[in-house]
């Protein structure tokens, strides 16, 4: 069972400017850094209250994130949810016909960790992890829910639900015009403490800003909802008052 979201991995052509502009506009910053030989990359943890930022910069053009970088760019890489035995999920993924990486776990950057092949979970690469490193921080900023764009949003969904034991929390229809409306279903881990919200926005017209997104870059996360206690405590804020969108 899937407890927490742990981590959004996200790809980067350099951490450390990454890092520093997640500070800027976040007051984020980084708790760990690590590289990794055997994936060819080096990845850094940084912090938010519930959820972390893993960025990963590739050490060679040929290495996984090194290739993911040259087909699609920067940009998130993986959604890994927290398990509380991972040898035991991945027994009941293979028992659901669930298509794994590997087939067994290996030591990652936070703990023990496995991948599920995108084809299982709607276009997302989603990472598995028994975590043993934690980096808690107080950073005013949570999770609010991670959205995916998807072509039909109620397959997508019931795919999440049958591998993965998520549970619906509904549908809702967001008017608007042709260029922004969209379906959203919500999904959330079953579990109370640190559920973790995962959306399918499906778009209602095929000139949609979700449906172009799809178009360029094929179904899989679209963006990330943040929730902050104060927008005065984060260095960046629109004159928007409740809400603040980062700039591209």
């Amino acid at each position: 069972m899937f407890l927490r979201i742990d981590h959004i991995g996200v790809a980067v052509r350099n951490l450390e400017e990454a890092a520093d502009r997640l500070q800027k506009l976040l007051g984020l910053r980084l708790a760990e850094q690590e590289r990794v030989e055997e994936q060819q990359l080096i990845a850094a943890l940084i912090p938010t209250d519930d959820v972390r930022f893993e960025l990963m910069q590739p050490t060679s053009p040929d290495s996984v994130v090194g290739r993911f970088l040259e087909r699609r760019g920067e940009g998130i890489h993986h959604i890994c949810f927290e398990v509380g035995d991972i040898v035991a999920e991945i027994g009941t993924l293979k028992g659901r016909e669930v298509q794994l990486i590997q087939g067994a776990p290996r030591q990652g950057f936070v703990g023990l960790v496995e991948f599920i092949h995108p084809r299982a979970a709607a276009g997302v690469l989603v990472e598995m992890a028994q975590v043993s490193l934690r980096t808690p921080a107080s950073t005013g900023l949570r999770l609010g829910a991670v959205s995916i764009a998807t072509a039909k949003g109620d397959a997508a969904a019931l795919l999440w639900k049958r591998n993965f034991g998520m549970v619906e929390q509904g549908h809702e229809a967001r008017p608007g015009g042709p260029g922004d409306s969209f379906k959203a279903t919500r999904l959330s881990t079953p579990n109370r403490e640190g559920r973790a919200v995962v959306e399918f926005l499906e778009p209602a017209h095929p000139q949609s800003v979700i449906a172009e997104f799809i178009k360029a870059r094929g179904e899989g996360v679209y963006s990330l909802t943040l929730v902050a206690q104060s927008l005065e405590a984060i260095p960046y804020r629109s004159q928007v008052p409740g809400s603040a969108v980062i700039p591209p």
